[in-house]
């Protein structure tokens, strides 16, 4: 079984009083599956500025508010990456599509554990 899947990391688009938030925001992971769409907050925060939306990484020599650089919290989010795949491969060989909470209980399991 193959499970077709998108997985898309971006900062939150969020709004104060009408006006999009550009500094210090969350970065998420966004998984998109079999009609099905969960995110999962990465534990990151960024400016938009500091974003490179086509490679959806962290630019280079850039850091965040808590001094956390690029690299760190790139391999992070390539980590996140990895986990993810793994945990869609164990339920295609198990010939099983998951439901948004199992695919989410997995993944975390695996989060914690890791």
């Amino acid at each position: 079984m193959n499970i077709k899947r998108n997985i898309i990391f971006a900062p939150e688009s969020r709004k104060k009083n009408g006006v999009p938030i550009v500094e210090n925001v969350p970065i998420r992971m966004r998984v998109i599956y079999a009609s099905h769409r969960i995110e999962f907050t990465t534990g990151y925060r960024i400016d938009v500025t500091k974003w490179d939306a086509n490679k959806q990484r962290v630019k280079n020599g850039c850091t965040n508010k808590l001094k956390q650089s690029a690299s760190e919290i790139n391999a992070d989010l390539l980590r996140y990456y990895a986990e993810i795949q793994n945990v869609f491969k164990e339920f295609e060989v198990q010939e099983t599509m998951p439901t948004t909470q199992q695919l989410k209980e997995a993944f975390n399991l695996r989060m914690k554990n890791g």
